[in-house]
């Protein structure tokens, strides 16, 4: 039996309220079990201060306007390598998904540099960009890009002959076929891809600013250790850790907002 329209909004609504009850009870669990080890005493509170005393920290540093320096301009570097990774990500992954020789041509390529750790070449693209922004902008670009390609190009590679077929019988040029029915039919890998590649962003983040940097989160984690200030280390890896939280949040409600089909087969299952 097909439940009325207002009752299918009262049913979603309460399984977004219960799905929020039990992130907000998991994430202040966290919280009382890190609490509750500070408070033991089987740990020193220098190496592991309480929730309270890393709040009380983020406050002071907070009030200075370093903290909102450091955020800002890690926000700004994540988000520039993030957009020119995910871009030619989603580019080179449909090329190479619908062209088969650029495939053979390019793919070994990229296969082998994917297997690259971007660690690995720090100390490569220091060399060639120096401490600049463009050094952290390509590490994260680099490490961003390739979750994107892999799964754009089997998104692309796996999507229906029969769509193809239909949108050729149709009369569809090379270009209209791509935009209206290759990309579309692709989407859900593409989003996979690009949520992935949104965490890494935040990992590869850290590593680039440690590489040199005036500002930054990673910079900060880094000031914090050589002045053995444990509850401003743990204030980096916290706002980290929330704007992590945050951007997958949004990345979230853009996807279910452009596409609201995507949240009914995500509840459905």
């Amino acid at each position: 039996m097909r439940l009325p329209r207002s009752d299918v909004r009262l049913a979603g609504g309460s399984g977004t309220a219960r799905r929020l009850a039990v992130s907000a009870l998991g994430i202040f669990s966290f919280f009382l079990l890190w609490h509750l080890a500070a408070a033991s005493g089987l740990v020193d509170r220098i190496m592991l201060p309480s929730p309270l005393e890393v709040f009380h920290s983020a406050a002071a540093i907070y009030e200075t306007g370093e903290l909102a320096q450091h955020i800002q301009a890690s926000i700004l570097r994540m988000a520039l390598g993030y957009a020119v990774g995910s871009a030619l990500g989603i580019a080179l992954g449909v090329i190479l998904g619908r062209i088969a020789f650029m495939e053979w041509f390019v793919g070994p390529v990229l296969q082998m540099a994917r297997a690259i750790p971007p660690l690995a070449l720090v100390p490569l693209i220091i060399f060639w960009f120096g401490i600049n922004e463009g050094a952290k902008v390509f590490l994260i670009a680099w490490a961003t890009f390739f979750p994107v390609w892999i799964n754009t190009l089997l998104g692309v590679k796996g999507v229906n002959p029969l769509f193809v077929r239909a949108g050729q019988s149709l009369g569809a040029k090379r270009g209209t076929l791509l935009l209206r029915v290759v990309i579309p039919a692709a989407l859900a890998p593409i989003f996979s891809g690009l949520r992935v590649a949104l965490s890494i962003s935040f990992t590869v983040l850290v590593a680039a600013e440690l590489a040199g940097a005036i500002a930054g989160l990673g910079y900060f984690i880094q000031n914090s250790a050589l002045s053995f200030r444990v509850d401003n280390i743990f204030v980096g890896i916290v706002v980290l850790a929330i704007l992590g939280f945050i951007a997958d949040t949004l990345f979230m409600a853009l996807l279910y907002w452009l596409f609201p089909w995507y949240r009914a087969q995500q509840s459905g299952k």
